[in-house]
């Protein structure tokens, strides 16, 4: 049974996540702090130069191509580590929040497949696991697959290690 303390604490992190993105980082590629004073005194906002009329931001070009609409068909979440584990799951489609579930998976192959939604209506899925009580995995489910690709399947795993990765593939079956 999922608690609420639980729910709420995945939702805020997942939540923050996708604000996350939203909102840009916390600092540059280099390390420093957004706003925080470079080698000449400045800060690294004052280095940033406005692209002039009819010039497109190349780093927003670039984001705006990467963000596709996907058919999510199939979601599973599996463990196939020796010990029990608790899986956190929540899928957001376009910024909106579609599942929030806590699964706890018996080890050596426990499994179970989530319902939800995303199997007939195309949207930018994004899927926020967390093991235990660990860091917070977020992946784009269009993330290496090809860029004709208009379906996917998602997989949570726990592997043999006890490291949690998702998997994407586009072998679905409609």
């Amino acid at each position: 049974m999922v608690r609420r303390r639980e729910l709420l604490g995945v939702a805020g992190a997942a939540g923050a996540v996708a604000a996350a993105g939203c909102l840009g980082g916390f600092g540059d590629d280099d390390g420093t702090a957004a706003g925080a004073a470079d080698d000449d005194g400045g800060t690294d906002q004052d280095d940033h130069e406005e692209p002039e009329d009819g010039e497109e931001d190349e780093e927003e070009e670039e984001e705006e191509e990467t963000v596709r609409a996907v058919r999510l068909e199939d979601l599973s979440v599996q463990n196939n580590h020796a010990d029990e584990h608790r899986v956190q799951v929540a899928v957001d489609a376009d910024g909106d929040m579609m599942h929030l579930g806590t699964y706890d998976l018996e080890g050596e192959g426990g499994s179970t497949t989530i319902a939800g939604d995303w199997e007939d209506a195309a949207a930018s899925y994004r899927v926020h696991a967390r093991l235990d009580e660990g860091e917070i995995l977020t992946e784009d489910v269009t993330d290496g697959v090809a860029p004709d690709t208009d379906c996917v399947r998602a997989l949570v795993r726990v592997d043999s290690e006890g490291d949690l990765a998702v998997w994407v593939g586009s072998n679905c079956r409609t």
